[in-house]
Protein backbone atom coordinates (compact mmCIF):
# COMPACT_ATOMS: atom_id res chain seq x y z
CA UNK A 1 0.00 0.00 0.00
CA UNK A 2 1.28 3.46 -1.23
CA UNK A 3 0.77 6.89 0.68
CA UNK A 4 1.64 9.65 -1.97
CA UNK A 5 2.67 12.91 -0.16
CA UNK A 6 3.36 16.66 -0.68
CA UNK A 7 3.99 19.63 1.54
CA UNK A 8 4.65 23.36 0.91
CA UNK A 9 6.05 25.58 3.50
CA UNK A 10 7.64 28.56 4.92
CA UNK A 11 11.02 27.87 3.01
CA UNK A 12 13.60 26.01 1.88
CA UNK A 13 15.94 25.36 5.19
CA UNK A 14 15.30 21.95 6.28
CA UNK A 15 16.04 23.30 9.96
CA UNK A 16 13.86 26.08 10.27
CA UNK A 17 10.91 26.26 7.75
CA UNK A 18 7.44 25.23 8.74
CA UNK A 19 5.20 23.43 6.78
CA UNK A 20 1.71 25.25 6.12
CA UNK A 21 -0.15 22.80 3.96
CA UNK A 22 0.26 18.66 3.82
CA UNK A 23 -1.60 16.60 1.27
CA UNK A 24 -1.27 12.44 1.46
CA UNK A 25 -3.07 10.27 -1.17
CA UNK A 26 -3.54 6.41 -0.13
CA UNK A 27 -3.44 4.13 -2.74
CA UNK A 28 -3.20 0.74 -3.64
CA UNK A 29 -0.22 -1.66 -5.50
CA UNK A 30 -2.24 -0.72 -8.76
CA UNK A 31 -2.00 2.96 -7.54
CA UNK A 32 -5.75 3.25 -7.24
CA UNK A 33 -6.65 6.25 -5.13
CA UNK A 34 -8.77 4.56 -1.84
CA UNK A 35 -8.65 7.46 0.26
CA UNK A 36 -6.96 11.32 0.53
CA UNK A 37 -6.17 14.08 2.77
CA UNK A 38 -5.38 17.82 2.56
CA UNK A 39 -4.75 20.02 5.58
CA UNK A 40 -3.38 23.36 6.25
CA UNK A 41 -2.42 25.88 9.19
CA UNK A 42 -1.19 29.21 10.10
CA UNK A 43 2.21 30.60 10.26
CA UNK A 44 3.58 30.04 14.12
CA UNK A 45 4.65 32.72 16.01
CA UNK A 46 8.15 32.55 15.33
CA UNK A 47 8.06 31.68 12.16
CA UNK A 48 9.10 34.66 9.13
CA UNK A 49 7.93 32.68 5.62
CA UNK A 50 10.30 33.78 3.36
CA UNK A 51 9.31 35.62 0.34
CA UNK A 52 10.02 33.11 -2.36
CA UNK A 53 7.78 30.61 -0.64
CA UNK A 54 4.83 32.71 -0.24
CA UNK A 55 5.27 34.09 -3.90
CA UNK A 56 5.57 30.30 -5.34
CA UNK A 57 3.05 28.23 -3.38
CA UNK A 58 0.62 31.63 -3.13
CA UNK A 59 0.00 31.63 0.72
CA UNK A 60 -1.42 35.27 0.96
CA UNK A 61 -0.97 37.20 4.34
CA UNK A 62 -4.32 36.01 5.55
CA UNK A 63 -3.97 32.56 5.25
CA UNK A 64 -0.82 32.47 7.15
CA UNK A 65 -3.22 34.65 9.97
CA UNK A 66 -6.64 32.94 9.92
CA UNK A 67 -6.62 29.18 9.24
CA UNK A 68 -8.20 27.99 12.00
CA UNK A 69 -5.50 24.98 12.68
CA UNK A 70 -2.67 25.74 14.44
CA UNK A 71 0.70 24.18 13.47
CA UNK A 72 0.35 21.79 16.36
CA UNK A 73 -3.01 20.72 15.35
CA UNK A 74 -2.45 19.90 11.59
CA UNK A 75 0.83 17.65 12.95
CA UNK A 76 -1.27 15.92 15.11
CA UNK A 77 -4.01 15.29 12.46
CA UNK A 78 -1.74 14.15 10.04
CA UNK A 79 0.14 11.92 11.59
CA UNK A 80 -3.57 10.25 13.19
CA UNK A 81 -4.58 9.72 9.73
CA UNK A 82 -1.68 8.04 9.17
CA UNK A 83 -2.19 5.29 11.68
CA UNK A 84 -5.74 4.73 10.47
CA UNK A 85 -4.42 3.37 7.27
CA UNK A 86 -3.79 0.07 6.57
CA UNK A 87 -0.02 -1.01 7.38
CA UNK A 88 3.01 -1.41 6.38
CA UNK A 89 3.18 1.43 4.11
CA UNK A 90 5.48 2.68 1.58
CA UNK A 91 5.74 6.76 1.64
CA UNK A 92 6.00 8.03 -2.05
CA UNK A 93 7.23 11.92 -2.88
CA UNK A 94 8.83 13.78 -5.90
CA UNK A 95 12.46 14.67 -4.59
CA UNK A 96 10.88 13.81 -1.31
CA UNK A 97 14.66 12.13 -0.07
CA UNK A 98 16.05 15.55 -0.45
CA UNK A 99 13.51 17.65 1.38
CA UNK A 100 9.61 16.62 2.01
CA UNK A 101 10.77 13.62 3.81
CA UNK A 102 13.57 15.39 6.52
CA UNK A 103 11.04 18.32 6.69
CA UNK A 104 8.45 16.34 7.78
CA UNK A 105 10.43 14.22 10.51
CA UNK A 106 11.53 17.70 12.03
CA UNK A 107 7.86 19.46 12.23
CA UNK A 108 6.87 16.29 13.55
CA UNK A 109 9.72 16.47 16.19
CA UNK A 110 8.41 19.99 16.96
CA UNK A 111 5.35 18.97 17.66
CA UNK A 112 5.96 16.00 19.80
CA UNK A 113 4.77 13.69 17.06
CA UNK A 114 7.35 10.30 16.35
CA UNK A 115 9.65 11.29 14.17
CA UNK A 116 10.34 8.18 12.16
CA UNK A 117 6.64 7.94 10.94
CA UNK A 118 7.90 6.70 7.09
CA UNK A 119 10.08 4.18 8.62
CA UNK A 120 7.87 3.19 11.83
CA UNK A 121 7.38 -0.39 12.50
CA UNK A 122 4.14 -1.40 11.35
CA UNK A 123 1.06 -2.01 14.88
CA UNK A 124 0.07 -5.13 13.19
CA UNK A 125 3.42 -6.76 12.64
CA UNK A 126 6.71 -5.61 14.43
CA UNK A 127 8.45 -7.44 11.71
CA UNK A 128 7.15 -5.29 9.19
CA UNK A 129 8.01 -1.69 8.82
CA UNK A 130 7.36 1.49 6.59
CA UNK A 131 9.39 2.15 3.50
CA UNK A 132 10.26 4.96 1.04
CA UNK A 133 10.22 5.80 -2.41
CA UNK A 134 11.45 8.93 -4.29
CA UNK A 135 10.05 9.34 -8.04
CA UNK A 136 12.08 12.09 -8.63
CA UNK A 137 15.36 9.54 -8.25
CA UNK A 138 13.28 7.13 -10.52
CA UNK A 139 12.71 9.35 -13.27
CA UNK A 140 16.65 10.07 -13.20
CA UNK A 141 17.37 6.37 -13.30
CA UNK A 142 14.56 5.33 -16.12
CA UNK A 143 16.16 8.33 -18.47
CA UNK A 144 19.69 6.14 -18.41
CA UNK A 145 18.20 2.87 -17.98
CA UNK A 146 15.02 2.98 -20.61
CA UNK A 147 15.41 5.65 -22.65
CA UNK A 148 12.64 6.79 -23.97
CA UNK A 149 10.17 5.51 -21.68
CA UNK A 150 9.77 9.29 -20.52
CA UNK A 151 9.37 12.13 -22.58
CA UNK A 152 12.51 14.28 -21.67
CA UNK A 153 12.92 17.58 -24.25
CA UNK A 154 12.77 20.61 -22.39
CA UNK A 155 15.50 21.50 -21.06
CA UNK A 156 16.74 23.53 -17.91
CA UNK A 157 18.91 26.63 -17.99
CA UNK A 158 22.27 24.09 -17.86
CA UNK A 159 21.07 22.70 -20.92
CA UNK A 160 20.07 19.38 -19.10
CA UNK A 161 16.98 17.60 -19.62
CA UNK A 162 14.54 19.32 -16.61
CA UNK A 163 13.14 16.59 -14.53
CA UNK A 164 11.19 19.05 -12.46
CA UNK A 165 7.48 17.41 -11.70
CA UNK A 166 5.91 20.36 -13.65
CA UNK A 167 8.30 19.34 -17.30
CA UNK A 168 7.73 16.13 -16.66
CA UNK A 169 4.39 15.97 -16.19
CA UNK A 170 3.44 17.98 -18.84
CA UNK A 171 5.54 16.39 -21.36
CA UNK A 172 4.21 13.05 -20.65
CA UNK A 173 0.58 13.84 -20.63
CA UNK A 174 0.14 14.23 -16.85
CA UNK A 175 -2.40 17.09 -16.05
CA UNK A 176 -0.65 19.95 -14.13
CA UNK A 177 -1.03 23.66 -15.20
CA UNK A 178 1.48 26.31 -13.84
CA UNK A 179 -1.48 27.75 -11.61
CA UNK A 180 -1.81 23.97 -10.28
CA UNK A 181 1.81 23.44 -9.56
CA UNK A 182 2.87 24.13 -6.06
CA UNK A 183 -0.06 22.70 -4.19
CA UNK A 184 0.21 19.33 -2.57
CA UNK A 185 -2.75 18.16 -3.67
CA UNK A 186 -2.32 18.84 -7.18
CA UNK A 187 1.42 17.91 -7.10
CA UNK A 188 0.73 14.71 -5.28
CA UNK A 189 -1.70 13.57 -8.40
CA UNK A 190 1.24 14.52 -10.88
CA UNK A 191 3.53 12.53 -9.31
CA UNK A 192 0.86 9.59 -9.19
CA UNK A 193 0.34 10.14 -13.03
CA UNK A 194 4.29 9.99 -13.45
CA UNK A 195 4.64 6.79 -11.30
CA UNK A 196 1.60 4.93 -13.33
CA UNK A 197 4.00 5.96 -16.37
CA UNK A 198 7.26 4.04 -15.39
CA UNK A 199 5.02 1.20 -13.28
CA UNK A 200 3.20 0.25 -16.61
CA UNK A 201 5.84 1.12 -18.91
CA UNK A 202 8.82 -0.87 -17.31
CA UNK A 203 7.16 -2.93 -14.29
CA UNK A 204 10.49 -4.41 -13.68
CA UNK A 205 12.28 -1.39 -12.75
CA UNK A 206 9.51 -0.43 -10.66
CA UNK A 207 9.38 -3.21 -9.00
CA UNK A 208 13.37 -3.01 -8.40
CA UNK A 209 13.05 0.41 -7.35
CA UNK A 210 10.06 -0.73 -4.53
CA UNK A 211 13.12 -3.31 -3.00
CA UNK A 212 15.34 -0.54 -2.95
CA UNK A 213 12.57 1.27 -0.41
CA UNK A 214 14.71 0.57 2.76
CA UNK A 215 18.25 -0.10 4.57
CA UNK A 216 17.07 -3.59 5.21
CA UNK A 217 16.44 -4.32 1.52
CA UNK A 218 19.34 -2.50 0.32
CA UNK A 219 21.04 -5.12 3.00
CA UNK A 220 19.08 -7.94 1.65
CA UNK A 221 19.84 -7.31 -1.92
CA UNK A 222 23.46 -6.90 -1.84
CA UNK A 223 23.51 -9.88 0.42
CA UNK A 224 22.24 -11.70 -2.86
CA UNK A 225 23.94 -10.53 -5.19
CA UNK A 226 27.97 -10.25 -5.19
CA UNK A 227 28.23 -8.54 -8.60
CA UNK A 228 25.41 -5.38 -9.24
CA UNK A 229 25.91 -2.23 -11.24
CA UNK A 230 26.00 1.49 -9.34
CA UNK A 231 24.90 4.47 -11.10
CA UNK A 232 27.35 7.53 -9.29
CA UNK A 233 24.82 10.62 -10.32
CA UNK A 234 27.10 13.27 -8.10
CA UNK A 235 27.78 16.37 -9.94
CA UNK A 236 25.57 15.32 -12.84
CA UNK A 237 28.71 12.62 -14.31
CA UNK A 238 25.67 9.63 -14.23
CA UNK A 239 28.72 7.07 -14.35
CA UNK A 240 27.42 4.03 -14.27
CA UNK A 241 30.07 1.09 -13.03
CA UNK A 242 29.75 -2.72 -12.26
CA UNK A 243 30.12 -2.87 -8.33
CA UNK A 244 30.85 -5.24 -5.40
CA UNK A 245 29.44 -4.52 -1.80
CA UNK A 246 32.28 -4.19 0.98
CA UNK A 247 30.47 -3.73 4.28
CA UNK A 248 28.39 -0.80 5.65
CA UNK A 249 28.65 1.85 8.53
CA UNK A 250 25.77 3.70 9.95
CA UNK A 251 24.35 0.81 10.99
CA UNK A 252 23.77 -0.15 7.69
CA UNK A 253 22.36 3.30 6.59
CA UNK A 254 25.42 3.71 4.45
CA UNK A 255 26.75 1.39 2.26
CA UNK A 256 30.56 0.69 0.95
CA UNK A 257 30.90 -0.50 -2.68
CA UNK A 258 34.01 -1.24 -4.35
CA UNK A 259 34.37 -0.93 -8.05
CA UNK A 260 35.65 -3.83 -9.49
CA UNK A 261 37.68 -2.76 -12.87
CA UNK A 262 39.95 -2.30 -9.92
CA UNK A 263 41.68 -5.48 -8.82
CA UNK A 264 40.89 -5.55 -5.04
CA UNK A 265 43.92 -7.36 -4.70
CA UNK A 266 45.73 -4.14 -5.10
CA UNK A 267 44.16 -2.80 -1.66
CA UNK A 268 44.06 -5.90 0.79
CA UNK A 269 47.66 -4.03 2.54
CA UNK A 270 46.39 -0.24 2.43
CA UNK A 271 46.55 1.61 5.43
CA UNK A 272 43.01 3.35 7.16
CA UNK A 273 45.35 6.59 5.87
CA UNK A 274 45.44 5.42 2.40
CA UNK A 275 41.63 4.41 2.49
CA UNK A 276 40.73 7.57 3.44
CA UNK A 277 42.60 9.21 0.72
CA UNK A 278 41.34 6.85 -1.65
CA UNK A 279 37.33 7.57 -0.81
CA UNK A 280 37.97 11.20 -0.56
CA UNK A 281 38.90 11.54 -4.25
CA UNK A 282 35.34 11.15 -4.84
CA UNK A 283 34.77 14.83 -3.82
CA UNK A 284 37.52 16.00 -6.25
CA UNK A 285 36.08 16.98 -9.49
CA UNK A 286 39.63 16.89 -10.77
CA UNK A 287 40.83 13.59 -9.98
CA UNK A 288 42.33 11.50 -12.35
CA UNK A 289 43.41 8.74 -9.94
CA UNK A 290 40.81 5.25 -9.93
CA UNK A 291 38.50 5.74 -7.01
CA UNK A 292 37.76 2.55 -6.14
CA UNK A 293 35.77 3.00 -3.42
CA UNK A 294 31.95 5.11 -2.81
CA UNK A 295 30.13 5.63 -0.08
CA UNK A 296 26.13 5.28 -0.99
CA UNK A 297 23.08 5.79 1.33
CA UNK A 298 20.97 2.61 2.17
CA UNK A 299 17.76 5.36 3.18
CA UNK A 300 17.85 7.62 -0.01
CA UNK A 301 16.79 4.74 -2.43
CA UNK A 302 20.20 3.49 -4.09
CA UNK A 303 20.61 3.24 -7.60
CA UNK A 304 22.01 -0.59 -7.52
CA UNK A 305 20.86 -1.82 -10.37
CA UNK A 306 21.17 -6.15 -11.67
CA UNK A 307 24.12 -6.43 -14.46
CA UNK A 308 21.73 -7.40 -16.61
CA UNK A 309 19.62 -4.42 -16.86
CA UNK A 310 22.73 -1.89 -17.22
CA UNK A 311 24.01 -3.48 -20.03
CA UNK A 312 25.79 -0.82 -22.11
CA UNK A 313 25.83 1.28 -19.45
CA UNK A 314 28.57 -0.63 -17.61
CA UNK A 315 32.71 0.12 -17.74
CA UNK A 316 33.43 -3.10 -17.11
CA UNK A 317 35.67 -4.38 -20.12
CA UNK A 318 35.85 -8.42 -18.67
CA UNK A 319 33.79 -11.65 -18.24
CA UNK A 320 31.25 -12.47 -15.57
CA UNK A 321 34.03 -14.92 -14.30
CA UNK A 322 36.20 -12.61 -13.53
CA UNK A 323 33.64 -10.16 -12.35
CA UNK A 324 32.31 -12.35 -9.55
CA UNK A 325 36.70 -13.71 -8.63
CA UNK A 326 36.93 -10.36 -8.10
CA UNK A 327 33.67 -9.77 -5.53
CA UNK A 328 34.81 -13.48 -4.11
CA UNK A 329 38.14 -11.84 -2.67
CA UNK A 330 36.61 -8.76 -0.53
CA UNK A 331 34.35 -10.81 0.79
CA UNK A 332 36.99 -13.42 1.37
CA UNK A 333 39.16 -11.05 2.47
CA UNK A 334 41.01 -10.58 6.18
CA UNK A 335 38.13 -9.06 8.53
CA UNK A 336 40.90 -6.51 9.14
CA UNK A 337 40.88 -5.47 5.98
CA UNK A 338 37.11 -5.01 5.62
CA UNK A 339 37.91 -3.17 9.02
CA UNK A 340 39.74 -0.53 7.72
CA UNK A 341 38.00 -0.31 5.14
CA UNK A 342 34.72 0.83 7.77
CA UNK A 343 36.78 3.06 9.50
CA UNK A 344 38.19 4.89 6.74
CA UNK A 345 34.65 5.19 6.00
CA UNK A 346 33.68 6.66 8.77
CA UNK A 347 36.31 9.08 8.77
CA UNK A 348 35.15 10.43 5.45
CA UNK A 349 31.69 10.52 6.66
CA UNK A 350 32.30 12.36 9.99
CA UNK A 351 35.67 14.04 9.81
CA UNK A 352 37.51 15.03 12.76
CA UNK A 353 36.74 18.84 11.66
CA UNK A 354 32.80 18.15 11.38
CA UNK A 355 33.03 16.54 14.94
CA UNK A 356 34.53 18.89 16.55
CA UNK A 357 32.44 21.94 15.12
CA UNK A 358 29.46 19.92 15.79
CA UNK A 359 30.49 19.75 19.55
CA UNK A 360 31.74 23.15 19.38
CA UNK A 361 28.67 24.70 18.36
CA UNK A 362 25.53 25.92 20.41
CA UNK A 363 22.42 24.47 18.95
CA UNK A 364 19.20 26.34 18.56
CA UNK A 365 16.27 24.55 19.20
CA UNK A 366 15.12 23.19 15.72
CA UNK A 367 18.54 21.54 15.35
CA UNK A 368 18.21 19.48 18.39
CA UNK A 369 15.57 17.57 16.97
CA UNK A 370 17.32 14.49 16.83
CA UNK A 371 19.76 14.07 19.23
CA UNK A 372 20.37 10.80 20.14
CA UNK A 373 18.92 9.46 23.16
CA UNK A 374 19.07 6.33 25.27
CA UNK A 375 16.76 3.73 24.56
CA UNK A 376 15.20 3.57 28.24
CA UNK A 377 15.31 7.42 28.53
CA UNK A 378 13.92 7.52 24.97
CA UNK A 379 10.69 5.27 25.92
CA UNK A 380 9.76 7.88 29.01
CA UNK A 381 9.99 10.53 27.34
CA UNK A 382 7.74 9.25 24.46
CA UNK A 383 5.66 8.57 27.73
CA UNK A 384 5.36 11.82 28.79
CA UNK A 385 4.85 13.10 24.78
CA UNK A 386 1.84 11.22 24.76
CA UNK A 387 0.50 11.73 27.68
CA UNK A 388 1.05 16.08 26.73
CA UNK A 389 -1.26 14.92 23.84
CA UNK A 390 -3.85 13.15 25.55
CA UNK A 391 -4.18 15.70 28.38
CA UNK A 392 -7.92 16.80 28.74
CA UNK A 393 -7.61 20.60 27.69
CA UNK A 394 -4.55 23.08 27.52
CA UNK A 395 -4.62 24.46 30.96
CA UNK A 396 -3.65 20.59 31.73
CA UNK A 397 -1.06 20.44 29.16
CA UNK A 398 0.67 23.99 30.55
CA UNK A 399 0.57 22.31 33.95
CA UNK A 400 2.64 19.41 32.96
CA UNK A 401 5.78 21.92 31.61
CA UNK A 402 6.99 22.83 35.04
CA UNK A 403 6.00 18.77 36.02
CA UNK A 404 8.84 17.60 32.72
CA UNK A 405 11.73 19.11 35.25
CA UNK A 406 10.62 17.13 38.56
CA UNK A 407 9.96 14.21 36.14
CA UNK A 408 13.52 14.41 34.37
CA UNK A 409 15.51 16.34 36.77
CA UNK A 410 18.36 13.70 37.10
CA UNK A 411 18.23 13.12 33.29
CA UNK A 412 18.56 16.73 32.66
CA UNK A 413 21.40 16.88 34.89
CA UNK A 414 23.23 13.90 32.34
CA UNK A 415 21.85 15.33 28.81
CA UNK A 416 20.58 19.29 28.95
CA UNK A 417 19.43 18.70 25.68
CA UNK A 418 16.52 16.55 26.37
CA UNK A 419 15.32 20.14 27.61
CA UNK A 420 14.27 20.20 24.08
CA UNK A 421 11.20 18.19 24.50
CA UNK A 422 9.40 20.71 26.95
CA UNK A 423 10.07 23.50 24.80
CA UNK A 424 8.71 22.48 22.04
CA UNK A 425 5.82 21.77 24.27
CA UNK A 426 5.99 25.37 25.89
CA UNK A 427 6.27 26.98 22.49
CA UNK A 428 3.18 24.86 21.47
CA UNK A 429 0.99 25.77 24.73
CA UNK A 430 1.91 29.09 23.73
CA UNK A 431 0.72 29.13 20.49
CA UNK A 432 -2.55 27.55 21.26
CA UNK A 433 -3.52 28.81 24.37
CA UNK A 434 -1.36 31.64 25.42
CA UNK A 435 -3.86 32.56 28.60
CA UNK A 436 -3.06 29.12 30.44
CA UNK A 437 0.74 30.42 31.11
CA UNK A 438 2.25 32.49 33.75
CA UNK A 439 2.65 36.42 32.94
CA UNK A 440 6.21 35.40 33.52
CA UNK A 441 6.38 32.85 30.93
CA UNK A 442 4.07 34.76 28.22
CA UNK A 443 6.46 37.26 28.49
CA UNK A 444 9.17 35.31 27.98
CA UNK A 445 8.04 33.65 25.11
CA UNK A 446 6.84 37.36 23.56
CA UNK A 447 10.38 37.93 24.09
CA UNK A 448 12.29 35.22 22.40
CA UNK A 449 9.48 35.81 19.26
CA UNK A 450 10.50 39.00 18.81
CA UNK A 451 14.17 38.63 19.28
CA UNK A 452 13.46 36.28 16.88
CA UNK A 453 12.04 38.21 14.05
CA UNK A 454 13.35 40.93 14.39
CA UNK A 455 17.29 39.78 14.81
CA UNK A 456 18.89 42.21 11.93
CA UNK A 457 21.65 39.95 11.70
CA UNK A 458 21.59 38.67 8.08
CA UNK A 459 23.57 35.72 8.75
CA UNK A 460 20.86 34.49 11.42
CA UNK A 461 20.28 30.88 10.43
CA UNK A 462 16.62 31.24 10.22
CA UNK A 463 14.37 33.54 8.13
CA UNK A 464 14.03 37.09 9.83
CA UNK A 465 12.35 40.08 8.64
CA UNK A 466 15.46 41.81 7.58
CA UNK A 467 16.65 38.32 5.63
CA UNK A 468 13.05 38.23 4.09
CA UNK A 469 13.46 42.09 2.74
CA UNK A 470 16.98 41.51 2.08
CA UNK A 471 15.84 37.83 -0.38
CA UNK A 472 12.76 40.05 -1.65
CA UNK A 473 14.95 42.67 -2.68
CA UNK A 474 16.68 40.17 -5.37
CA UNK A 475 13.58 38.91 -6.17
CA UNK A 476 13.04 42.26 -7.30
CA UNK A 477 16.17 42.81 -9.13
CA UNK A 478 15.34 39.00 -10.75
CA UNK A 479 11.91 39.94 -11.50
CA UNK A 480 13.46 42.92 -14.00
CA UNK A 481 15.86 40.94 -15.68
CA UNK A 482 13.25 38.77 -16.74
CA UNK A 483 13.85 35.94 -14.71
CA UNK A 484 11.35 32.75 -15.76
CA UNK A 485 10.74 32.12 -12.63
CA UNK A 486 9.09 35.15 -11.55
CA UNK A 487 7.24 36.07 -14.61
CA UNK A 488 3.30 35.67 -13.15
CA UNK A 489 4.42 37.95 -10.11
CA UNK A 490 2.56 41.27 -9.99
CA UNK A 491 3.52 44.21 -8.27
CA UNK A 492 -0.08 44.29 -6.05
CA UNK A 493 2.18 40.59 -5.29
CA UNK A 494 5.01 42.72 -4.48
CA UNK A 495 3.43 45.26 -2.18
CA UNK A 496 1.35 42.60 -0.31
CA UNK A 497 4.43 40.91 0.87
CA UNK A 498 6.27 44.13 1.82
CA UNK A 499 3.23 45.01 3.65
CA UNK A 500 3.36 41.88 5.42
CA UNK A 501 6.68 41.98 6.86
CA UNK A 502 5.83 45.81 8.04
CA UNK A 503 2.82 44.60 9.83
CA UNK A 504 4.43 41.66 11.49
CA UNK A 505 7.12 44.38 12.92
CA UNK A 506 4.71 46.42 14.38
CA UNK A 507 3.12 44.08 16.18
CA UNK A 508 6.40 43.35 17.87
CA UNK A 509 6.76 46.75 18.85
CA UNK A 510 7.42 47.15 22.60
CA UNK A 511 8.10 44.18 22.87
CA UNK A 512 11.98 44.44 23.80
CA UNK A 513 13.42 46.89 25.56
CA UNK A 514 15.54 49.65 23.20
CA UNK A 515 18.41 49.20 22.06
CA UNK A 516 21.13 51.54 24.43
CA UNK A 517 22.43 54.74 22.94
CA UNK A 518 25.85 54.70 22.26
CA UNK A 519 27.22 58.23 22.57
CA UNK A 520 29.73 58.78 19.61
CA UNK A 521 33.62 59.18 20.45
CA UNK A 522 34.79 62.32 21.69
CA UNK A 523 37.09 64.08 18.50
CA UNK A 524 40.97 64.07 20.18
CA UNK A 525 42.23 67.17 21.65
CA UNK A 526 44.30 68.78 19.40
Amino acid sequence: MYIFYDTEATGLDLHFSQLLQVALVFTDDNLNILASKKVECRRSPWVVPSPGAMLITGFKPDDLKNNPLSHYDMMKDITDWVKTQHWPLTFVGYNSHSYDEPLLARNLAHNLQPTDLTTAVSPQNAAQRNTRLDVFAMVKLVALYRPGLLKLDTLNEYGKPSMSLLNVAKQNGVALSDDEAHDAMNDIKATIGVARIIKDGAPDLWDHFARMSSPENVADYVSKTPVFAYTDLAYGRNKTMVVSDAGSIDGGNTRIVFDLTEDPAKYLNASVEELTAMMRRVFDRNNTQPIPFRLVSAVTQPSFMPVETAGALLNANMGKDELEKRAAAIKSADPAFLARVAEAAATVQNPPSKKFNKQAQSPLLEQLFDRPVAPRLKARLQNWCERFHRAPNWPARAQMLQGFYAEFDADLKKDATIGRFVKYAGRIVFENAPETLTEEQRKGMRAYVARRLLNPDLSAPYMTISKARKELEGIEKERAAGKERWKDVTDSDIRTIKLYYTALEKDLQGVLPPAPVVAPPKPPQP
